[in-house]
């Protein structure tokens, strides 16, 4: 009897041992659970703050594209740069010593406007910025001074707030987000990578090269415009990537790089862009 008492102990100790167990192994699957699932929401979380930051980065070239091509609008063109660049370009543009050459500028920009919506049935105007810049031909990384050494096989350069030229500030300080916007070679045209820098309240500029002073950017942006105009029988048939051809020849404009560059990257800084022969 004594001896059956002993056996029924021991079943019911290892039986409970067995329950103990099994409970251990079902709390470590449920604990592997929740950290995969805090894995995959933070995983989620940088995933919809990358995509957003990218939007605005096409809001961006949108704005671009179209103040560049717009009568009158190239003192707004220059509020789409970084602050320094901003007070440096915007301070020729409103000399009235240079309306001359803007209502030239503005002369050009009537002719293309007209030749493009004899092509495409409409303006120049781009309001679906995702639809014509969400695709591979641009590409962005993002990165934080301080933080990150390299950013698409680019040094980022130390904090440097002050700018010698125009005395705005760089926006260059430790911690702030910038980023490089890659431009596919295409359309003839060579690989550009545009630096960018993250602004109060929320939007990205462009860090454009110290030498592109106003009379620079006018002088690009005739002789691409020009040169867009004269070749209109070789504009793409796709409205939309026509309007990637044109940004990108804007953008070269802007970094004040030629179609005899293999590639060119412009440096944070304001620095001279560095530019790949073919």
């Amino acid at each position: 009897m004594k001896r059956l008492i002993h056996w029924t102990a021991a079943a019911a100790l290892s039986i409970s041992g067995m329950a103990l167990t099994g409970n251990v192994r079902a709390d470590d699957t449920i604990g592997q659970k929740v950290d995969k699932t805090v894995e995959k929401t933070k995983d989620n979380v940088d995933a919809t703050k990358k995509g957003w930051e990218i939007g605005r980065v096409n809001t961006l070239l949108g704005q671009i594209a179209n103040d560049s091509l717009t009568k009158g609008d190239f003192n707004k063109l220059s509020t789409r740069f970084n602050d320094a660049d901003h007070k440096r370009i915007s301070a020729w543009a409103k000399d009235k010593n240079n309306k001359e050459k803007l209502d030239t500028l503005d002369g050009r920009i009537a002719q293309f406007q007209g030749d493009w919506k004899n092509k495409y049935k409409s303006d120049f105007k781009i309001t679906k910025d995702d639809v014509v810049f969400g695709n591979s031909m641009f590409t962005v990384a993002q990165g934080e001074i301080g933080k990150d050494a390299q950013l698409a096989g680019e040094k980022l350069p130390p904090p440097d707030p002050a700018n010698p030229v125009t005395g705005g500030n760089r926006n260059l300080e430790k911690g702030r987000n910038v980023g490089y916007l890659t431009v596919a070679a295409s359309h003839g045209l060579p690989e550009l990578k545009v630096p960018l820098i993250h602004e109060i309240p929320d939007m990205w500029k462009i860090d454009v090269p110290d030498s592109v002073d106003g009379k620079k950017l006018y002088d690009n942006l005739l002789t691409r415009l020009t040169a867009i105009n004269d070749h209109k029988d070789k504009w793409p048939d796709d409205v939309n990537d026509a309007y990637r051809m044109v940004t990108h020849e804007i953008l070269m404009a802007i970094l004040d790089v030629d179609n005899s560059a293999g590639s060119a990257v412009g440096e944070f800084g304001g620095n001279t862009v560095k530019v790949n022969n073919k």
